[in-house]
């Protein structure tokens, strides 16, 4: 049960950014193809061919085309499965157990066609997984390891942010779908707005405290009606308004606001995370 309770605990996010993807696919096909050619496993120094380094850098290469297909096109086709928010230890090891039996069908499948010493056999395929996975649990041992301790000594930190100047005052107008409907705040006065089904629900102060009302229309709708750069789309179902953060904090998951007179802690899904960032510069 400890276990279970352990593979169901949040994982951090992985790094979605472009070049950082692209700069650690490379690196490790290079280690692979690096690996194997400097100590020649597996029955390697067996190979009697005058191509024998560039054969083996197409195990890079196998790697890199692999990783890619993780790291960009499942994580598109499969957006939901691989939502941030619902990422576990589970689903880590999961799909790096998927990666490397993907990894080891496609070495399989390489070696097969090129190599003299190998031939179509279950009993083969299971010698290329288990090299695979002799060769990549470094590389992806790693590489888990330093995402995760990155990550939470990333999210653990929190961040008191500094009051701004009172800016001029602003009106926000919403409207419903009906294009009848509206609501009328202050900028300075808007909390945040939540998705609510096919409802926007916004928070705002008024003269009796926090209310709340609801508008019949999508965040994306109520954002086209937004012209305050304070006032952004940090989740895809939350609004926020900078200036009504008091704090931040965060945990495996990503990012929290703490609003001003409110409990309510507004999550920031990581496409959003440079919001944070404008709050370490102030």
């Amino acid at each position: 049960m400890k276990l279970l309770e352990k593979l169901k605990q949040p994982y951090p996010p992985r790094e979605k950014s472009l070049k950082t993807n692209i700069i650690s696919i490379t690196l490790t096909s290079f280690f692979v193809a690096g690996f194997l050619i400097l100590f020649e496993p597996f029955g390697i120094s067996r190979w009697q061919n005058e191509n024998k380094i560039w054969l083996l850098l197409g195990f890079g290469a196998v790697t890199f085309l692999v990783l890619v297909l993780f790291k960009f096109v499942l994580v598109t086709l499969f957006e939901e499965f691989f939502e941030e928010g619902n990422w576990t230890v589970l689903k880590e090891i999961l799909v790096s157990l998927a990666f490397m039996a993907t990894l080891a069908m496609a070495n399989y499948a390489y070696a097969s066609y090129y190599s003299p010493l190998s031939q179509w056999a279950f009993s083969s395929f299971l010698w290329s997984f288990f090299s695979v996975v002799a060769v990549g649990v470094f590389p992806i041992g790693f590489s888990i390891i330093y995402n995760y301790n990155k990550q939470l000594r990333k999210y653990g930190q929190g961040i008191a942010v500094k009051k701004k100047e009172s800016k001029k005052e602003t009106e926000v107008v919403l409207w419903a779908e009906n294009e009848k409907d509206k609501l009328v705040i202050k900028g300075k006065d808007l909390l945040y707005m939540e998705s609510a089904d096919n409802y926007a629900q916004i928070f705002f102060r008024s003269g009796a405290g926090v209310q709340s009302e609801l508008l019949r229309g999508s965040l994306s709708r109520m954002e086209e009606f937004i012209h305050d750069p304070d006032i952004l789309r940090c989740h895809r179902s939350f609004i926020v308004n900078l200036d009504m953060v008091d704090r931040v904090s965060g945990n495996a998951q990503g990012y929290k606001l703490h609003l001003q007179e409110v409990n309510k802690l507004v999550p920031v899904a990581r496409k959003y995370s440079h919001i944070v960032e404008r709050f370490k510069q102030m």
